[in-house]
């Protein structure tokens, strides 16, 4: 955020910093880095584009929190942004993020570290992910449709593009702004088109049990997810071999692609 916001703005920024500061584990800030680093790009060059995606994550929960999605009065364990500055500046403020993270996209070109043309086509990238195809189509689908009559396939629809379509723009952006051969751009594809789904799967496991739940408060609305549709063990069952597929699509890229490992076992045995 520029540095000569007038002073009559600042509750906004206030707002915004309320949010980013509540905790959170930064996963797909986290993969950029990653993904990064196994490209052999120095990761704090794409810390702009690490920093742009945790924002828009951010903004998506301030509104996924509001009365008309998931009416949520707790996050992380504190006040959703609605319940803290009202519903108005929870609406502005999640517009303000997503708005703000286009322009620290562009700073990876004010750095010097990536030409014009590799971050343009990183916020292409982003549109994708986080626009009518991905994450807010996603939405949409979960809002509007009826919890009761979803299928195994209809979920599994709306979490690829509602989670899981961020969590793998943040593993392909760095193949955006970097040349990266077809082999590697499609090795992590699958990594995180794998990942992204069990994270979801893995989310759906730990928001079913009550002493995980409380740090978002009681639901109130309900909404389609995978323990009701299928029991613990096919659960686990599922997250295990979508983990071990998003691993075994890096396998062969050794020591640089550690992280990316690591991260994807961390979503297999999560505990918040």
């Amino acid at each position: 955020m520029s540095n000569s916001i007038s002073q009559r703005f600042l509750p906004i920024v206030e707002s915004m910093r309320y949010s980013l500061g509540g905790g959170g584990k930064r996963l797909r800030p986290l993969l950029v880095l990653a993904s990064a680093e196994s490209l052999g790009i120095e990761p704090d060059r794409v810390l702009p584009a690490a920093v742009a995606i945790e924002w828009i994550h951010t903004y998506s929960l301030i509104h996924d929190d509001l009365p008309a999605f998931d009416d949520d009065d707790v996050r992380r364990g504190r006040a959703s942004s609605h319940k803290r500055f009202g519903e108005a500046m929870a609406v502005l403020t999640g517009d303000a993020l997503l708005t703000e993270s286009f322009g620290l996209m562009l700073k990876l070109s004010e750095l010097g570290h990536f030409t014009p043309t590799q971050v343009l086509n990183g916020i292409s990238l982003l549109v994708q992910c986080s626009g009518i195809s991905g994450m807010v189509g996603g939405q949409w689908l979960d809002v509007s449709s009826e919890p009761d009559l979803f299928s195994l396939p209809e979920v599994e629809f709306v979490h690829i593009h509602k989670t899981g379509a961020m969590i793998l723009g943040s593993v392909l952006l760095p193949t955006r702004l970097h040349q990266a051969d077809e082999a590697k751009i499609q090795a992590r594809r699958r990594y995180g088109e794998a990942l992204g789904l069990a994270f979801q799967i893995s989310d759906d496991l730990l928001d079913s049990e009550p002493n995980i739940r409380y740090a978002r408060g009681p639901r109130k609305k309900p909404k389609p997810c995978y323990t009701k549709l299928m029991s613990p063990s096919e659960i686990k069952g599922k997250l295990n071999t979508l983990i071990d597929s998003a691993v075994t699509a890096i396998a062969n890229e050794g020591e640089k692609a550690s992280a990316l490992r690591g991260i994807a076992e961390y979503v297999r045995t999560r505990k918040k």
